[in-house]
């Protein structure tokens, strides 16, 4: 093992937890392994993988950027989502897509990396098929998108981003001899230490600042199509969180967020968004009290991922007028079955414009019943303001309403998920928001 090239890449991962906490939550997720057959680097959404003679020619800057820009293809469910789609343009289409957010939110990339202004605001399957639509034009030349030679095409990747007008920016410009040298040692690097994989002998990194590969099936075949649903699930809960995390140090740029929220969007179960809602809210965190030793020898006190059992949470049920009996009755079996599963203790709060009952609930108390005993207007503030009364901290409220009410309190310290039946409701200005499913 190349301890030089793992140490830098632990480094800029410590870095990231004090200066890009939203990237640092999702990298930290990550399992570094060495690979001397990769030209730059790789994810899957499991691993982070990197070329070692690659990371040791990179500035430590440079190596946190490409950190982030593997964090951001996952968050972005790039490798969730190809489907049968060419590995190389999806790539190129992906870099496009995120590269300008992550010099927006202030890293720097390798050299090399690709970036239009043609391409930004746009998603990367409407870069795809705008680039497949390009090739196709051009009477679907075989020399594939790195062979790409007329002037626009040239301006676009090449040696460097492009400012759109045909000349590079600055952060490829500057450091031209520099990112020269990077990919000399990411393709010198990938003949000498072994055989390179066929998908980079490909070019699936054309702009040599890390790969995004499809995710392992979950079934552990190879089948290409195999459900990757849970996949999915978590996916959303860990993005949540690390915005979470983001917006709680003010260190969230508004392009990023505007990125994931279609991300975010619920279109997944809600009881089982609901429920690793709950589960990662308190289980699946980092803290500074239990460093992780497995770096310890190396001189990096880094955050160890806690495994407690679920702290309290609050639980907030709208009971005004608007709300009926069918849903709640789903809800608390839903709650139900969380305290079956976990060793938690519930705060549970019903409201209309007021608090009308406050109970602490636990495993002896099922099942558990809610009933529409209110019947006025809706005010969202009081359960927080009495859980800031009682001095408590709870590891996430679930607050289940029609959101029908722009009586909202100051954001909390806590994730805050809404559940709502109601499809037209408007956006929260905190929190994470999940659709129910209609009752009956």
């Amino acid at each position: 093992m190349n301890q030089a090239a793992r140490t830098k890449m632990i480094k800029a991962r410590s870095e990231l937890v004090l200066d890009q906490p939203f990237f640092a939550h999702l990298a930290l997720r990550l399992d570094l392994q060495e690979d001397p057959t990769c030209r730059t680097a790789w994810s899957d959404g499991r691993v982070l993988a990197y070329n070692p003679a690659y990371i040791e020619v990179m500035p430590l800057a440079k190596v946190k950027g490409l950190q982030c820009h593997e964090v951001l293809h996952l968050a972005c469910g790039h490798h969730l989502r190809r489907g049968d789609r060419d590995k190389a343009m999806w790539n190129k289409a992906c870099d496009y897509a995120i590269n300008p957010i992550l010099l927006d939110a202030g890293m720097e990339l390798p050299g090399g990396y690709l970036d239009d202004p043609a391409h930004h605001g746009k998603s990367a399957d409407a870069i795809y098929a705008n680039l497949v639509d390009r090739e196709e034009s051009k009477g679907g030349a075989e020399s594939g998108p790195e062979q790409e030679t007329d002037a626009g095409e040239e301006a676009e990747g090449g040696t460097g981003a492009s400012s759109g007008d045909g000349s590079e920016c600055s952060e490829a410009g500057d450091d031209s001899a520099e990112g020269d040298g990077e990919q000399g040692a990411a393709a010198a690097a990938a003949g000498d230490e072994g055989e390179a994989p066929a998908e980079d002998a490909q070019g699936n990194d054309p702009g040599m600042t890390g790969e995004v590969r499809d995710a392992p099936p979950e079934n552990g075949t190879n089948d290409g199509g195999a459900d990757r649903t849970g996949e999915e699930e978590s996916l959303q809960v860990a993005v949540a969180q690390a915005l979470h995390k983001a917006r709680e140090s003010g260190e969230l740029p508004g392009t990023l967020e505007r990125l994931l929220s279609e991300a975010l969007s619920p279109s997944l179960s809600w009881r089982e968004l609901l429920r690793r809602f709950l589960d990662n809210a308190a289980r699946n965190d980092f803290s500074w009290v239990r460093p992780n030793r497995r770096y310890l020898h190396a001189g990096l006190y880094l955050p160890g991922l806690e495994s407690e059992e679920l702290a309290d949470v609050a639980v907030a049920v709208d009971v005004s007028g608007s709300i009926t009996q069918p849903e709640l009755d789903s809800f608390a079996a839903e709650l139900s079955a969380v305290l079956e599963e976990f060793d938690a203790t519930l705060t549970v709060f019903t409201c209309d414009a007021a608090l009308t009952t406050q109970q602490k609930l636990a495993r002896w108390d099922l099942p558990l019943d809610f009933a529409a005993t209110g019947g006025g207007g809706t005010d969202f503030r009081p359960p927080f303001e009495q859980l800031q009364v009682d001095d408590e901290a709870p590891a996430c409220l679930v607050y289940f309403t029609d959101m029908e009410c722009d009586r909202f309190p100051e954001e909390p310290d806590y994730p805050v998920l809404w559940v709502t039946p109601n499809t037209d409701h408007a956006q929260p200005p905190f929190g994470e928001v999940v659709l129910m499913e209609a009752c009956s």
